[in-house]
């Protein structure tokens, strides 16, 4: 197994040991085990990571199904620690991992680990590793492999051309962020819902036209446009609403929001309204081959993710909280180099 020199033993993470409140049941602990790698896996420094949707509703325990996952009356032990991607440094090798050095700068999606990003250190399974371009910075790289893969699948499965006439929802989120400049760099013609307060952030994306929910009926205002595709990251409506004002062949993909409306379209699978399609994202492109799509594309200026503010680690809590609250405008960022150490050690 390659290895650095020297690699701690214990270190600081955000763990939660109950569901609830994020600030409430979410604490920061400096005595957590690093865990060593298999021979099919790396173990990562983590430089940041980025707060998405998936953490606020883990650790409120939104839908039995979390529970099914998690732990039904509280976290299990191994699944504490959560954060959903990652960008860092490489610190071992698992004998079997071709590929990838010491010291090489990676970005990961780590959802089927079930989390572990709000921490300094994890374990990834290499196939899911990318190289980080020279040019992309960590605090870049990690708003990636959720929201800006998420998007870059969602804008995939709606067959943009140049000149189509896309519809965004939730134009503000970290998804919807990447979605606007994504389509953008497509050459459609993008009109963004979103909320009064987050109206400048969006059109600064390059929006050409926004509707703001808060002051009308989206799809009342939007009556008489004939949409190729609308790109939905924030569903908790039906998605039949959109079929009056998309073209006979447009698509609908659906990306976030109620998860009972993604369970359905996932559950009866791509379902046609006359010829229109409405579907929710699936994974149709391996992770990894959007994650380095995106990366590129950043390294290329082609689009610059959207981040709102540079956290440090203790302050994890309060961003979910601030998720919740629907205040956040594109994406936070985790910097763990930004910590202060803690002045109390707690058993999990």
């Amino acid at each position: 197994m390659q290895s650095l020199k020297y690699v701690p033993k214990l270190m600081r993470a955000i763990v939660f040991r109950n569901y609830g409140a994020p600030q409430e049941v979410m604490e920061l602990v400096d005595d957590r085990e690093i865990p060593k790698p298999n021979k099919n896996q790396v173990l990562v420094k983590i430089e940041c990571a980025s707060i998405n949707a998936a953490d606020r509703y883990i650790v409120r325990a939104n839908y039995f199904i979390i529970r099914m996952v998690f732990g039904l009356f509280r976290p299990s032990k191994k699944k504490r620690i959560l954060g959903m991607d990652i960008a860092g440094t490489i610190q071992l090798i698992g004998k079997n991992v071709k590929g990838y050095q010491v010291g090489d700068a990676i970005v990961a999606d780590i959802r089927k680990s079930f989390g572990g990003g709000f921490a300094e250190y994890a374990i990834v399974n290499a196939k899911h590793l990318v190289k980080k371009p020279e040019t992309v910075s960590f605090e870049q790289a990690a708003t990636v492999p959720i929201s800006g893969q998420a998007a870059m699948m969602g804008i995939t499965l709606c067959s943009i051309n140049p000149g189509d006439k896309v519809l965004i929802n939730g134009a503000s989120g970290g998804v919807g962020s990447f979605g606007v400049q994504i389509a953008k760099a497509q050459g459609a013609y993008v009109t963004a819902i979103c909320s009064t307060k987050k109206v400048n952030a969006v059109r600064g994306w390059g929006a050409d036209e926004i509707v703001d929910y808060k002051k009308k009926d989206s799809i009342k205002a939007l009556k008489g446009n004939e949409f190729d595709a609308v790109f939905d990251t924030a569903s908790f409506e039906c998605p039949g609403r959109y079929k009056q004002i998309l073209k006979k062949d447009g698509k609908y993909v659906l990306v976030g929001g109620d998860f009972y409306n993604m369970l359905k379209l996932k559950l009866f699978g791509r379902f046609d309204r006359g010829s229109q399609k409405f579907m929710a994202l699936t994974q149709e492109v391996e992770v990894t081959k959007n994650i380095k799509t995106v990366l590129e594309m950043i390294a290329d200026k082609k689009i610059n993710p959207a981040i709102q503010k540079v956290i440090s680690l203790k302050d994890v809590p309060n961003a979910i909280h601030s998720l919740e609250q629907r205040t956040v405008v594109g994406k936070i960022v985790v910097n763990l180099n930004k910590d202060q150490p803690i002045y109390k050690k707690n058993q999990c």
